[in-house]
């Protein structure tokens, strides 16, 4: 359901790109002046393989995920984002084990980084190219079992005497970094959207996979 509607959001904001550049007229290339920044990325994660240490693999699968970002420009060249990204990626692991063996697992692990992004365009015009790279944390579960299930029961004030149970997982965090090169292309004084690929890697600890994401962003600036 998340992933469909995530889908459907890639395809409105296409249609915003349209609707904008329709409705928009200025003579000038207004946007080069300051301003704070706020919008949103829909996320295509590509697939690929993560290796960690001790030979343990994870296959992740193509998904969508999405990123919230607020930030400021500071000229026509220069911008400084800040984003909070989710995503809820499927994978299938091989883990290796102690006695040299492998055992298999499927299922799917949440991801939340909060990040600081640089971006520099090239060009002061409405479209131009542009490079950026910043550096984040990043929070994963991966829904894999480290403890033993227990429940616990309570009185709820609608539902009545409630019991669940609930499992701890295993949990990794770290410290994140991204690059990328894309266009953007400002369709007003106040709104932009951006096209990018972008590689992420991730300290976890006990290895420093690296994931490739395709962006399509929006952005509406104010107070320029």
């Amino acid at each position: 359901m998340i992933r469909s509607v995530l889908g459907r959001l890639s395809i409105l904001a296409a249609t915003l790109a349209l609707s904008t550049m329709a409705h928009a007229q200025y003579a000038n290339h207004g946007s080069s002046g300051q301003g704070w920044e706020g919008g949103f990325d829909v996320v295509y994660q590509n697939a690929t393989t993560l290796d960690f240490d001790g030979g343990s693999k994870v296959n992740t699968n193509t998904d969508w995920g999405l990123a919230l970002t607020f930030g400021y420009r500071f000229s026509t060249h220069l911008e400084v984002l800040f984003g909070l990204d989710w995503a809820d990626v499927d994978y299938r692991a091989n883990f290796v084990l102690q006695t040299g063996g492998i055992t298999q697992a499927t299922g799917s692990y949440q991801a939340f980084t909060p990040r600081i992004n640089v971006q520099y365009t090239l060009l002061d015009r409405p479209i131009s190219p542009f490079a950026m790279a910043g550096i984040g944390y990043t929070f994963v579960d991966t829904n894999v079992p480290n403890g033993r299930p227990s429940t616990g029961c309570w009185w709820d004030p609608w539902y009545g005497y409630v019991c669940t149970t609930v499992q701890s997982t295993k949990t990794v965090d770290g410290f994140a970094y991204q690059a990328g090169l894309g266009v953007r292309w400002d369709v007003s004084d106040t709104s932009s959207f951006r096209l990018f690929w972008e590689r992420n890697w991730a300290d976890l600890g006990h290895g420093s996979p690296s994931i490739d994401q395709i962006r399509l962003g929006y952005t509406y600036r104010y107070n320029y």
